[in-house]
């Protein structure tokens, strides 16, 4: 629905007032934006009376929704004309959309007003004479959303226990072997939850191909002692994708590292850049004194 411009009562009257009433915290009540609708004004200007006003607004007569209960009407599909706010809805009760009309001061609300109350009145009625009906749908809602929630968390773990299982713990790849070496190195920094370190003295633009698999959220570092090979111009194309690297000079290094949340670390038999050209191993080192080593001398 637009609220961006006023509506004529006629146009109005044919909106479906009992679609927009719901029941949130044992409340009948009325999201801004409907009632900003019915009323022919702005969301914003209306929620911005209400705040002038904030004496004669109680909380039995408006509330903002938490998250929770705004996912729980985006399950109802109510939300769907909600996207983009940038903030959670307020909710006004039969009395506060009353007080709203008196504040606006504007004909179509007052008449909307005494509408829509007598439609919360039909309601409630209704509710009075087919509880028990209601009472039993609100319950099956109820467990609908408790497995949607329960089996998005199983899912998630299911996701987690597959990206953690073991790798092989040496792997060498012949040269041409281009989609099998791409996808175990890719396996590796899929693995990360927090943080990636690579070391590579020869490092360039061709280890993104790998690293860009990572997770968004995981910070990524880079050591090299030929920063030249990374230029300017490709690390701000990866950046501007994938987020923000760190680039270490670390010189006094010959061998290659790939380091998995500062606890996995896998010993590379050349550089990322030649991965599939050249006969290529990687080997999972599982001594926790190297890594502290290799930690240690980076930070």
């Amino acid at each position: 629905m637009n609220n961006n411009q006023p509506l004529d009562l006629l146009s109005i009257e044919n909106k479906n007032i009992e679609e927009c009433i719901y029941n949130i915290r044992g409340q009948q009540v009325m999201l801004d934006s409907d009632v900003a609708y019915f009323f022919g004004v702005e969301t914003k200007n209306l929620n911005k009376q209400m705040k002038r006003n904030a004496n004669r607004f109680p909380e039995d007569f408006c509330f903002q929704i938490n998250s929770l209960e705004f996912k729980n009407l985006r399950f109802q599909n109510v939300t769907s004309n909600y996207g983009g706010r940038r903030y959670l809805p307020y909710a006004y009760t039969e009395e506060g959309i009353i007080t709203l009309a008196g504040v606006l001061k504007n004909d179509i609300a007052a008449k909307m007003s005494v509408e829509i109350a007598r439609k919360f009145i039909q309601m409630r009625k209704f509710i009075l004479e087919n509880g028990d009906v209601l009472l039993a749908l609100a319950k099956l809602q109820n467990r609908q959303i408790e497995f949607e929630n329960e089996t998005n968390r199983k899912f998630d773990e299911v996701l987690k226990l597959i990206s953690k299982a073991d790798l092989p713990k040496q792997a060498i790849f012949s040269a041409g072997q281009f989609y099998d070496a791409y996808e175990y190195i890719s396996s590796i920094v899929r693995r990360a939850n927090h943080s990636i370190i690579l070391i590579d003295p020869y490092c360039d633009a061709k280890a993104f191909t790998f690293l860009k698999n990572k997770k968004e959220s995981v910070k990524l570092t880079i050591c090299s002692s030929h920063l030249s090979k990374l230029k300017k111009e490709e690390i701000e194309k990866f950046e501007s994708q994938y987020g923000k690297i760190n680039i270490k000079q670390l010189d006094d290094n010959h061998d290659r590292f790939l380091i998995i949340d500062n606890e996995e670390c896998y010993q590379l038999g050349a550089s990322l850049n030649y991965a599939g050209k050249k006969m290529f191993d990687i080997i999972k080192n599982e001594n926790k004194e190297i890594i502290d080593f290799l930690l240690k001398k980076i930070n």
